[in-house]
């Protein structure tokens, strides 16, 4: 168990790290608050301790261009379950590009509006038609 000491550091890390995106720690709060996880249940997620899920928040973000080797060093460093981190991160990441480029009514409004309606097609007469206006 952690000493009162070593859990104030682990806030402090994670709120600092919390803070820009450069960092891993900024990626894994948002998906804290977009899933309503505690910091344990995230570490569970993850395959490891609060202990490295606090070193976790402390790598960078991976690169662009080499997502997939900055991810398995990053992994390999702290024993996160590379599969699940890769997730969270395209998940955030994309929700924060989604986020940037409009709001989510705009959004929904214009994909609405992006095609004229169909025209209703004629409405063929059928026999109970015939039937129930002939009374």
């Amino acid at each position: 168990m952690a000493t009162p000491d070593r859990k104030r550091l682990w806030k402090s890390v994670l709120r600092q790290t919390a803070q820009d995106a450069v960092w891993l720690g900024y990626w894994l709060r948002r998906h804290r608050r977009t899933e309503k996880r505690t910091i344990s249940q995230l570490a569970g997620l993850l395959g490891m301790s609060v202990e490295g899920l606090v070193l976790l928040s402390l790598c960078q973000t991976p690169r662009e261009d080499h997502f997939r080797e900055d991810l398995q060093v990053i992994c390999h460093r702290t024993g996160a379950n590379q599969g699940e981190l890769a997730r969270i991160l395209r998940q955030e990441q994309g929700l924060a590009r989604w986020a940037e480029n409009s709001s989510p009514a705009e959004g929904w409004l214009m994909a609405a509006s992006d095609t004229p309606p169909p025209e209703a097609p004629e409405r063929q007469h059928d026999a109970t038609d015939s039937a129930s206006t002939n009374e």
